[in-house]
């Protein structure tokens, strides 16, 4: 061989070495998602979510996973505005609270194609179920998790209440001033803290009152129409208002975003916090304490709690995604068994799976992990799903802004809930 031919042959090589790494940049898919999640974040959630995509991507050389983290209260409208305009992820995490809504849209498409028949029996849930329709499945969930009342157990241990005994709302008002230290401004911990902002908040006390006994008069009609102005309502905000005016119930609430409220409750600033159950994981982590309890909403019969929301994120896929096969296998592979595992064991979410469930019996009977065996009984018992199709976006902030009124203005709460009432019922169109 001359020189001139080693010399052709050792360009050529570099030529191909240099064109490699474009040609499999080429045959690469990106997935686009959004989450409320960061994967590069410091909660268990999120930390597990990093976990996901990692073995995802490690499984699936050819895919890549873009996650743009979004505001969780905004990242559903965002998304059916995005998915007009053409330009919206592959990958969503849609709000449960607007699903039907959603999928009413059209821009939800079928992934059942992704899962064995199976698979879908052993994720049936009531929240699947509302995401399936005409035997097509338009997503499927995360973060399950019911609104209630999270304890720490120490705080209760040393004014001696038992979280076991707190089954009514005379009981949970007894139990806030026993565990209240100091008063005035000089409180050193309330007894029950409340997220009554206007934004990023939780369903509460008001919420639980009004769909408990609503049988015959719902709290949210069949379009999601709101039905608040009633003696069910009134009872409901007088038990925030008394709270907050006994000094059990911090005023500083009333402007508080849920995430302030457990920021406040990881300090040791509140005994009981008003939240929701999947959240706990991330506050045994910031407080140091595996010793947090889930306690169902009270009611008036001590042999039941009150109803109260349940709530996920749905995955889907959008239907404008240009890679749709890649996006429902990311869906899918979210929600294996081994997936589950780890969003249960590292992530303290309630499992998606019934198999994962009875797996890890023995780990969920733990006494770190019993809250979430206590909120999975609670879902059972009493959970409360909105009506299918009905947008029901909002109403956390209009029944805050009924809760402000009486408690900064001495509104009559007949009035404040009539007010806010029309204000949701205008904005839906009703």
């Amino acid at each position: 061989m001359n020189t001139n031919t080693t010399l052709r042959g050792l360009m050529a090589a570099v030529a191909l070495c240099a064109l490699t790494p474009l040609a499999l940049h080429a045959q690469q898919t990106t997935i686009r998602m959004w989450t409320f999640l960061n994967p590069e974040g410091s909660t268990v959630r999120e930390k597990v979510l990093g976990k996901v995509i990692a073995d995802f991507e490690a499984s699936h050389p050819g895919i890549r996973v873009r996650t743009e983290q979004q505001v969780w209260d905004q990242m559903t409208q965002k998304f059916m505005a995005a998915s007009g305009a053409g330009n919206a992820p592959d990958v969503i995490w849609v709000n449960s609270d607007l699903l039907g809504t959603v999928m009413q849209t059209g821009a939800l498409a079928d992934i059942s194609a992704a899962f064995t028949p199976e698979d879908l029996a052993d994720l049936d849930n009531p929240l699947v179920q509302a995401a399936t329709e005409g035997g097509k499945v338009y997503g499927v969930g995360q973060s399950y998790m019911i609104f209630g009342l999270i304890a720490r157990k120490r705080f209760l241990d040393e004014a001696g209440v038992d979280p076991a005994t707190i089954r009514t709302w005379d009981d949970l008002d007894a139990a806030a001033q026993k565990l209240t230290k100091g008063s005035g401004a000089a409180v050193e911990r309330w007894g029950l803290c409340q997220d009554l902002g206007m934004t990023k908040i939780d369903p509460g006390i008001l919420l639980a009152h009004l769909l408990t006994g609503d049988e015959g008069d719902p709290a949210f009609g069949e379009t999601g129409r709101a039905n608040w102005a009633n003696e069910r309502g009134v009872a409901g905000i007088r038990r925030v208002a008394a709270l907050i005016d006994s000094g059990a119930s911090p005023r500083e609430g009333l402007n508080w975003t849920n995430d302030e409220m457990y920021d406040q409750f990881s300090a040791g600033r509140c005994a009981i916090i008003t939240g929701a159950s999947v959240r706990i994981g991330s506050l045994q982590q910031s407080t140091g304490d595996d010793d947090i309890a889930f306690i169902p909403y009270p009611s008036d019969d001590p042999e039941g709690p009150s109803r109260q929301a349940i709530s996920n994120w749905t995955t889907s896929v959008w239907t404008g995604s240009k890679n749709p096969e890649a996006a429902a296998q990311l869906v899918a592979f979210m929600t294996r068994p081994e997936a589950d595992e780890i969003w249960v064991t590292e992530g303290g979410t309630l499992p998606a799976r019934a198999s994962t469930a009875e797996k890890l019996a023995d780990f969920l009977n733990q006494p770190s992990n019993r809250h979430m065996l206590s909120a999975a009984n609670y879902i059972r018992s009493s959970g409360w799903v909105p009506p299918f199709g009905a947008d029901i976006s909002g109403y956390r902030d209009d029944m805050d802004r009924a809760i402000q009124q009486v408690v900064m203005n001495g509104a009559d709460p007949m009035q404040a809930l009539k007010e806010a009432e029309q204000a949701y019922n205008s904005r839906h169109g009703y």
